[in-house]
């Protein structure tokens, strides 16, 4: 029995060292292999954020995972989560950094903190226009903000068009800074937009957007500033009763993916999705202009009064904003040499900006 057991014993060291070996040879660890095991798989990802099923931002984001579905031929399913039920912008962007969460979305200056480029973007006046926004975005100075967003753990996989924010409340009919003198207005994170605030008068609030309605319902603020489509799809007309089109501040959106998870994938998998979200982004623009303007009608019919302020006042406006680059366009916060690259990128000067 014992020269039994001793063969079974040698047998079965030599089977398991056989079967090492062929996994050795098979499995190989390389990234072409791991990459070919990925085929067949289902990867099921979840995109969340904190916006309205209906805003553009959130439609572009639904459109975005249908694409991915589609490139991928079925391999990678993306379910998106609107209206902040998986947490709030800075919620779902922590937990992508960390990989608790696949893919995030939150609006640009809730992403100050991770590079201060963001800044450069929230100066105010610093866009003209949608196309000047555009350049920025597809050009060299927004290719340097993901760089530096992979630094800290994240993957751009595309820019969403948010929109101009205006300034809305409650209180009273605003047509110059004079007029916002000591209201209590509700913004984002962005150190950029609280010096907006405090240089129009007002006493700015950061609070969380999924808040804010109860906010301005509560009274704990008076005002806030925001996109019309973003206000009307988020029924904040029922708690405002004038706007003011200032256009003070653009707010892009941003989509991002776990770095570490989008390095994983397959290559192909990778092209898949950074194609799917310049599809997306460029379906999402044109969608976003079309339902801002729209939404801008629903304020008037609902019976919000909307001021739009002469050459004059916005002049106003402009002078009264010139305090926060003097703060911020400094190194350390809205770097110089970007704000110029910037600049250079849309033909401009600060002059040009304040004239």
């Amino acid at each position: 029995m014992k020269k039994i057991s001793k063969k079974y014993l040698v047998l079965s060291l030599v089977m398991a060292f056989m079967a090492s070996i062929l996994v050795g040879c098979g499995g190989g660890g390389d990234k072409e292999k791991a990459a070919e095991g990925d085929k067949g798989k289902v990867i099921k990802m979840r995109l969340a954020q904190s916006k309205a099923d209906n805003h553009p931002v959130s439609q572009g984001y639904v459109k975005f995972a249908e694409l991915v579905k589609e490139k991928t031929n079925g391999e990678i399913e993306i379910q998106v989560f609107n209206n902040a039920v998986l947490g709030s912008d800075r919620e779902c962007i922590e937990g992508a950094q960390k990989g608790t969460l696949e893919l995030a979305g939150s609006s640009t200056p809730n992403m100050a903190s991770f590079t201060n480029k963001f800044l450069a973007w929230d100066l105010p006046y610093i866009f003209a226009d949608k196309e000047e926004v555009y350049k920025v975005v597809d050009g060299e100075p927004g290719q340097a903000v993901a760089k530096d967003l992979e630094e800290r753990g994240f993957k751009v996989i595309f820019f969403p068009d948010y929109g101009y924010r205006q300034f809305v409340n409650n209180a009273k009919e605003v047509k110059v800074p004079a007029d916002i003198v000591g209201l209590k207005v509700r913004t984002t994170n962005s150190p950029i937009e609280i010096a907006d605030y405090k240089a129009f008068g007002a006493n700015p609030t950061p609070i969380a957007w999924g808040e804010t309605f109860t906010a301005l319902q509560q009274g704990t603020v008076q005002g806030e500033g925001n996109s019309y489509s973003l206000l009307w799809d988020s029924k904040h007309n029922e708690v405002l009763k004038y706007a003011t089109e200032i256009n003070y501040n653009y707010s892009s959106d941003i989509c991002v993916m776990n770095k570490k998870l989008f390095d994983s994938l397959s290559p192909e998998h990778q092209k898949a999705i950074m194609e799917a979200g310049q599809e997306a982004m460029q379906w999402q623009r044109e969608l976003a202009n079309k339902r801002d303007a729209e939404c801008k009608e629903e304020f008037i019919k609902y019976g919000i009064k909307v001021y739009e302020p002469t050459a004059e006042e916005m002049k106003l406006w402009k002078d009264a904003a010139k305090v926060v680059w003097d703060e911020f366009v400094v190194p350390g916060q809205a770097d110089p040499e970007y704000v110029d690259s910037i600049l250079a990128t849309l033909g401009k000067t600060r002059e040009d900006i304040f004239k």
